[in-house]
């Protein structure tokens, strides 16, 4: 079985749970460790555990009256239908808790007798469902018109690990590769699997340029696979990868019209893949990012060499992907000190983000708006950076940023790989320069 690091806090949701409620919903993307999170938590449980498969209803009904055939040795068990599962389940006096896992696959077919199940069947044991299709399970099981409305106990989305938990997996590996290897997978347990942590860049020509492994085609899988018209949502990704950021932008890029490209944004929003990021303080239209980091990675370094790739032809994509990876792990190193500042509880803030303004940026702001204190981040992937010279842009372009600018109390803080040399003061405020040293012994500690 795979490593399993800081499900922590979704156990203890889950037990909570288990004390008192009835029916609980994970949901998350897929490879981001469902299965093993409740496969974890149905331990020492009286648990049955059911895995359905995208092959229809009477399949998966077939399957689950093999499997339960043979866990409770009676030989020819056959479901006519699910109701007709869960009454035999609901008798069962060694059980007390059932767990259907990609429920979604069941979703998506359309099982109809699941509000009688919870209603009329169910009246000892509990439930939980799990399913990678987000928007699907929501709108199908828990929404305002769906069966289960008002019946659920628990809904818990799935989230990657975060970068510190990669150091759990790997407890050796040093801050650098850390970053690079966050950079690749965005802590997607699956991925990390792929990986020992101690060449990372040769590990990733090895796993992501190589078309017999999963990290080559899984982002084409997941949207063929997960989504009805996967060409739309492969193109949408495809120009927010390229740098069409706004919904104008990305119609005209992949000619879906106006009115109809948010659902498809918003089903790569519930999906984790993107986000739709605003200039902290400001209600305006904001831009689209892909967020998720292997999906990412994907679009920037194998999508665009895909065929040649799978042909054999792998010497340009890999001669791109040592030429710009450096850049591209600039936007990662962001997400790392945005953790760091979490992290290391810098002040009370109660609010964090990004800020730009025409041609002005600043990478992160964290503010605490009850004390009217500021932070103004920058975050640089380098070596040897003077970090007087970046205080001073920093503190320039802090000038344009409007919020309590009369009684504010500023902060600085610059992130690099190194400095020459570190300050602690500019123009009476205080300068944090924290560099990968110790980001490595906050995030470690």
């Amino acid at each position: 079985m795979t490593i399993f690091v800081n499900r922590k806090e979704e156990l203890e949701a889950l037990e909570r749970w288990y004390r008192k409620g009835k029916v609980a919903i994970i949901t998350g993307r897929r490879r981001v460790g469902k299965s093993r999170l409740v496969l974890e938590f149905i331990k020492n449980k009286k648990a049955v555990y059911l895995l359905a498969a995208d092959k229809g209803i009477e399949y998966n009904l077939k399957k689950f009256s093999e499997e339960l055939s043979k866990k409770f040795g009676i030989p020819g068990l056959r479901f006519r239908d699910f109701e007709e599962m869960f009454e035999f389940l609901e008798g069962r006096k060694d059980i007390d808790l059932i767990v259907i896992d990609e429920f979604g696959y069941l979703v998506r077919e359309g099982i109809e007798e699941i509000q009688r199940i919870v209603d009329m069947i169910l009246k000892t044991k509990k439930l939980v469902l799990t399913g990678s299709q987000v928007s699907l399970m929501e709108a199908k099981l828990i929404g305002h018109r769906s069966p289960l409305y008002g019946r659920v106990d628990l809904i818990k989305k799935i989230l990657p690990l975060k970068f510190k938990h990669i150091f759990e997996w790997f407890p050796n590996l040093k801050i650098e590769e850390g970053v690079k290897l966050y950079g690749v997978t965005g802590g997607i347990p699956r991925y990390l699997e792929f990986f020992e942590g101690k060449n990372i860049e040769n590990e990733i020509v090895e796993n992501s340029f190589n078309p017999d492994l999963l990290l080559f085609r899984d982002a084409k899988l997941l949207i063929e696979e997960e989504l009805p018209e996967p060409t739309r949502y492969l193109l949408v990704l495809e120009a927010i990868a390229y740098g069409k950021t706004k919904l104008s932008e990305i119609s005209n890029y992949t000619k879906i019209s106006m009115n109809k490209l948010p659902y498809y944004l918003n089903v790569l929003r519930n999906l984790g893949f993107i986000v739709h990021e605003k200039p902290i303080f400001e209600k305006r239209k904001g831009i689209y990012k892909i967020s998720d980091k292997y999906m990412n990675f994907w679009f920037r370094f194998i999508s665009p060499f895909f065929e040649e790739i799978e042909a054999g032809l792998k010497e340009n994509a890999i001669n791109s992907f040592k030429k710009n990876f450096n850049t591209y792990l600039g936007n990662v190193f962001e997400d790392v000190c945005k953790e760091f500042i979490i992290e290391a509880k810098i002040f009370n803030f109660t609010k964090l983000g990004k800020w730009w303004y025409k041609d002005k940026e600043i990478d992160i702001i964290a503010l605490n708006e009850n004390t009217k204190e500021i932070l103004f981040c920058e975050c640089k992937w380098s070596d040897n950076v003077d970090a007087m010279k970046v205080t001073k842009d920093l503190y320039d372009k802090s000038r344009y940023v409007q919020w309590n600018n009369e009684d504010r109390k500023e902060y600085f803080a610059i992130f690099a790989k190194s400095f020459k040399r570190k300050i602690e003061e500019f123009e009476g405020r205080k300068v944090y320069c924290f560099d990968l040293r110790d980001v490595e012994k906050c995030i470690k500690s």
